[in-house]
């Protein structure tokens, strides 16, 4: 088998050498992808549904030229959104292996069958299939602790080298101190937030305290419809 590894920016240059190969393969280097780390509220927003999933299967298949690959996961615990345990699904990433032919490509998801992931995810096209928001910045492999049977999410390892995103203070309407307007009402001056990338905020932590500050922060960002 002859596998091609990329970043998704050069992955059109990757399969023009994709070609079948009965040779031994040789490891070679293989430049990391390079991605903007993603905050923590984003992360949330962005996604349709976050819970922890374990892998059933995987199947790859050939899509517009390159190789995609469809895993089965099955729920085991709903975190936010309409994700339900015990409920079953397909995610799609990148990559894969069909016939003698197998690509890999840096920065994506890597759902080992068997192993349980918190995932953030959003809906891809219709039906159950969806994928992982910001890729492999949106998985996090769960751990168990034997001793304290403590589990505990960690940063996949697979998320390749992360720059520094540029920050735009925020405001919320919400203040602890308050002021006297010209009209006479009190009011709250706006309070600064402060920005928290994904990963400070769950690498390491307990999946059940990660699993709280999700929740939380969701009902923010993700607010019901009013009837």
């Amino acid at each position: 088998m002859r596998i091609v590894r990329s970043s998704p920016f050069a992955l059109g240059l990757a399969l023009a050498f994709a070609v079948p190969t009965s040779l031994v393969l040789a490891e070679r280097e293989a430049e990391a992808s390079v991605s903007i780390a993603v905050g923590f509220d984003t992360l949330v927003k962005d996604a349709d549904a976050v819970g922890v999933v374990v892998a059933q299967e995987t199947k790859s298949v050939w899509e517009d030229g390159r190789i995609v690959t469809y895993t089965r996961v099955k729920v085991e615990q709903g975190v936010a959104g309409e994700l339900g345990a015990g409920s079953e699904g397909w995610v799609r990433t990148l990559g894969g292996s069909v016939g003698k032919i197998g690509q890999l490509v840096d920065g994506e998801p890597n759902l080992a069958v068997g192993k349980p992931s918190l995932v953030f995810l959003r809906k891809w096209k219709q039906g159950t299939t969806w994928e992982v928001s910001a890729r492999s910045q949106g998985q996090y492999p769960v751990l168990t602790d034997e001793a304290t049977k403590l589990r505990k999410v960690i940063r996949a390892t697979n998320v390749g080298v992360l720059l520094p995103p540029k920050v735009t203070p925020t405001v919320t309407p919400a203040g602890s101190v308050q002021t006297q307007s010209v009209s006479g009402a009190t009011t709250s001056p706006p309070a600064l937030v402060s920005f928290r990338l994904a990963s400070e905020v769950m690498h390491d932590k307990p999946l059940e305290d990660v699993a709280r500050e999700i929740a939380t922060t969701w009902k923010r960002l993700h607010p019901a419809p009013t009837k």
